[in-house]
């Protein structure tokens, strides 16, 4: 998931709700729409993803399951003594993020959670001076109106997330 978070600037749910079939593991990219916008991603994946989602056992549609065999992000409908019903979501890899960083040891600000790697890809990606690929990447709705008259981004966007990764793994960031 953290390999997915800074490549492809996934949050929780996107990651909780990705699919097998949404993976090409041979192409080396991912095809999901965000949730919140509906905007659709189709993303090339690094070497280092695809090699993490690989070691991943196929446990069913999803890519990602708890030990428990559980969606990581789960809404429950919760009712009281009284029989009155209030939704609560279960966000599982917000809690074993926290944890990892705590863990870790790291120095990180608090509220530091798996938001940040989302935010991370995408301040990586903005110093590509290419505000469409950007944009695609993360799938946001802004610059809707811009993006009428680019024809197809997918290449800028290859490039953003090579440049991302080249970033993330040389010796001089580990």
């Amino acid at each position: 998931m953290i390999w997915l978070g800074l490549n492809c600037g996934f949050g929780c749910t996107d990651c909780s709700e990705l699919k097998w079939s949404d993976l090409d593991i041979v192409s080396a990219r991912v095809k999901l729409a965000r949730k919140k916008t509906g905007i659709s991603r189709d993303l090339q994946l690094w070497p280092e993803t695809v090699a993490a989602l690989e070691k991943i056992p196929r446990k069913g549609q999803l890519v990602f399951y708890t030990s428990r065999g559980n969606p990581y992000i789960q809404t429950l409908l919760k009712t009281d003594g009284n029989g009155n019903g209030k939704y609560t979501t279960l966000n599982a890899i917000t809690t074993k993020f926290s944890r990892l960083i705590r863990k870790s040891g790291f120095d990180v600000p608090q509220g530091t959670g798996f938001y940040s790697l989302r935010r991370t890809a995408a301040t990586i990606a903005a110093r590509s001076g290419d505000p469409f690929a950007v944009q695609r990447l993360l799938g946001h709705a802004d610059l809707q109106m811009a993006t009428r008259y680019v024809q197809d981004v997918s290449a800028q966007t290859d490039r953003v997330i090579r440049k991302s990764r080249d970033y993330m793994v040389s010796a001089d960031n580990l």
